[in-house]
Order: structure tokens, then sequence, then C-alpha cells
């Protein structure tokens, strides 16, 4: 599966990149799909926010990502990384009280604010104390309109950064200079760019009991886990998603437990109704799930057995994960440099070390029916081939058992 998304770069004077507005998809088609704006930014957000690290589409720039007032409402822009992020209004959004109270709390928390398509309408005069940018269409708008504007508001709010859209010639990007913007965006420049993605499917089964379980009050936080440790591809999305909301904390996860109570009430429910918005259109779970679900039993089974230094939370977490690499086409490096999970699940999944490494060994000697290696880790352990066995026909039991559910 694959998500695709149009980055065009907005610059500054010296036509030097300063960030990229992300613009949804569909296809390769290079055109807005037919779909509403909350379903194109929520799929958004989804695909390039939490099944991937951000870095990896914009670099060491920032995100432009386009929000219609009902998502303003309910607060989703507070799922994403202040620091990567400019949150920009679309011109279509009633300028009332509601909308002025959520930009508001979102400068509270320093996020950047940016005004689409701006109508100069009175109405908005109230936002300009909240607003960093302001986007100006160059052909929607006469130019002598704008600069009036300019001169006659931004006395006060002299920090407001004033941005050209839709320009499309060197006169135009001169005469924009001229008359005080400092960025720019149009085809003069560059065109919108389509960049591919390979991409995992939440399963559809899961993400439909965890909407259902996060429309209760209170929330259940141990049916919570339950769900989502039935799941690797909505644990890799929790912990991208955790990743994002916890800027300035130093916290490492070690547990689907952790991530949840890290999270709390309001941001987990923020994160279901991304992973619901995108989930129902995906598929059921392929082998590679049905054996990642098998991993993550076998391992907590065998660190319940052992009592080791991996705590069994631990241990499924990281046979939950360990085919990520092989779902997702890229190496583990990649895909868990920027999670917020500990250092022994990273061990063990990239560079092979540790008990938790050790236990991923043993259930892949199994797989590969490599006795030989098989019987000199169980000796190294202190069971026998036959406790292997049974953990793992029981641990196949359970992920079966679970998928015929679906």
């Amino acid at each position: 599966m694959y998500s695709f998304v149009a980055r065009q770069p907005i610059l500054d004077a010296k036509m030097k990149t300063y960030a990229y507005e992300l613009l949804f998809r569909k296809g390769l088609t290079n055109a807005f799909p037919n779909v509403s704006s909350e379903e194109a930014t929520t799929s958004l957000l989804a695909e390039q926010f939490i099944n991937q690290p951000i870095e990896n589409l914009v670099g060491d720039k920032i995100a432009f990502v386009n929000f219609p007032y009902s998502l303003i409402i309910e607060g989703l822009a507070s799922s994403l990384p202040r620091n990567k992020v400019v949150i920009e209004i679309l011109e279509d959004a009633t300028p009332n009280k509601e909308l002025l109270a959520s930009i508001k709390e979102l400068k509270n928390f320093n996020y950047t604010i940016a005004l689409d398509d701006f109508t100069l309408e009175p109405e908005w005069d109230p936002f300009l104390p909240y607003v960093d940018i302001i986007k100006f269409d160059w052909k929607l708008t006469p130019q002598d309109v704008i600069q009036n504007y300019i001169y006659n508001h931004f006395k006060e709010f002299k920090r407001i950064i004033c941005l050209a859209e839709k320009i499309e010639t060197y006169e135009e990007f001169e005469k924009a200079k001229k008359m005080g913007f400092k960025l720019f965006q149009g085809y003069f420049f560059s065109k919108p760019e389509i960049v591919k993605n390979k991409t995992i499917s939440a399963n559809q089964f899961f993400v439909s009991q965890l909407f259902n379980e996060t429309l209760k009050d209170p929330i259940n936080f141990e049916k919570v886990e339950l769900i989502l440790s039935q799941d690797q591809a909505l644990t890799y999305r929790l912990l991208r998603y955790v990743n994002n909301v916890r800027y300035g904390s130093s916290d490492v996860i070690s547990s689907i437990k952790h991530a949840v109570v890290f999270l709390g009430r309001d941001n987990l429910k923020r994160f279901v109704v991304l992973m619901w918005s995108t989930a129902m259109s995906e598929g059921k779970p392929s082998e590679l799930s049905r054996m990642s679900l098998i991993r993550a039993r076998f391992c907590e089974s065998l660190a319940k057995r052992k009592r080791g230094s991996i705590d069994f939370h631990e241990a499924f977490m990281g046979g939950l994960l360990s085919l990520l690499d092989a779902m997702m086409d890229k190496p583990f490096d990649d895909i868990l440099g920027t999670l917020p999970i500990g250092e022994r699940i990273k061990s063990a999944l990239i560079d092979k070390k540790g008990e938790l490494a050790f236990y991923l060994g043993l259930v892949v000697d199994y797989e590969n029916l490599n006795w030989s290696r098989l019987k000199a880790r169980v000796t190294m352990l202190g069971i026998t081939e036959q406790n292997v066995i049974d953990i793992y026909l029981e641990a196949a039991q359970w992920a079966n058992t679970l998928l015929s559910e679906m």
C-alpha cells in the first residue's frame, strides 16, 4: 500500500526554501481529489505524520498543513509536532468565537498560525494578534487593495509575515518583494511535486473496536491497551503519534500501556479519530501481520517464563514490531530512529543484541526450521525443544483466533 502527497516549496526573498506546503493526493495525478477538506487533512496527517517521520518528507524545513474549521475546533492540530508545522486555516473557515478560542489555545502551545487566501474581511481583525503568517492570493485580490491593507493593518502587527501565493513570473516576484512580502509560493518557483511512500494498513476490525472503546465514559484503558496490542500497524502508528505530541519530553516508551497513559484521554481520542478516518478503506491483515502477532505472543511468553532483564510488555512490543522492516521496505535504522521506544527494543531490532534479540532469534529459527540453532538456543535458556514448540503453537493459536474474529 502506498500514500501520496504533493509538496510545493515556499521560498524567501533570496529564493531559498523556507518551508513546504503539503497537499493531499490519492494517486500520481497532481490535482486535488474529489474529497472533502476534512478527509484530505485527516488522511494527510495519518499518512505523512503518523505513518512515518515528517522529516522524511520535508527534511529540516517546516510543513504548512491546511486545516478546515471543524478540525481546528476539534483540536486535531495539536496532534502535530509544533516545531515542524504551520497550521494553515483555510479561507472558508468561519471567523467566530469558537475558532478564535481554538487558535488562542494553539498559540499557548507555541504553534505557528497562518491564514490561507486571506479575504481582508474585518471579521478577521480579532485574530491578527495570534496570527504569524498571512497568505494573499496574488491573482484573486487586486494588488493595490493588498498594499493598502498591509499599510493600514500591519503597523500594529509588524511581526506578521506576508506570503504571496500564485506567483507565476519574475516580474510578479519582484513586485511582491517591493510591497513588503517576505515569503513566496507559485508556479514561477515550482509546481507541486508528488511524493509516493510505502505505508502499512491498520486493520479495520481493531480500529472499529478502538473507536467504540474511546466513545465510552470513562474510557477503559486496559481494553484500549489490549486492542492496540493486537495490531502491529496500530502500535507503530501509536508510537509515531506519541513522538509527535511528546515535544520537549525525554520519556521513552517501554510498553503499549505506557504509550496510552502518556497520551491521556484527549490525545488518545484524537489518535483514534485519525485512525478511524483512514482505516475504513483498508484491507484485511497480511501474512506478515499474522507472523508479527505470533512473534509478539511468543516473546511475551518467553519473557514471563524466564523472568530475565526484559519485561514481558517490552518483549511483546518488540515481537510486534519485528517485521516492520519487511512491511515498510525500510531498514530498522530508518524506522525506529525517531520512535520514542526504549534502547532494549531498538538494540534487539537494529543491532540484534540483548535478551529480546535472543528470543526473536529463537522464534526465527523455529519459523525457518533451523533445528541445530534452535537446539543451541534452548540449551542456553534452560528449556526443552518441546517447551518451544508448545509456546509457538499457543502463540499461533492465539493469533489465528484473533484474525478469525475479523
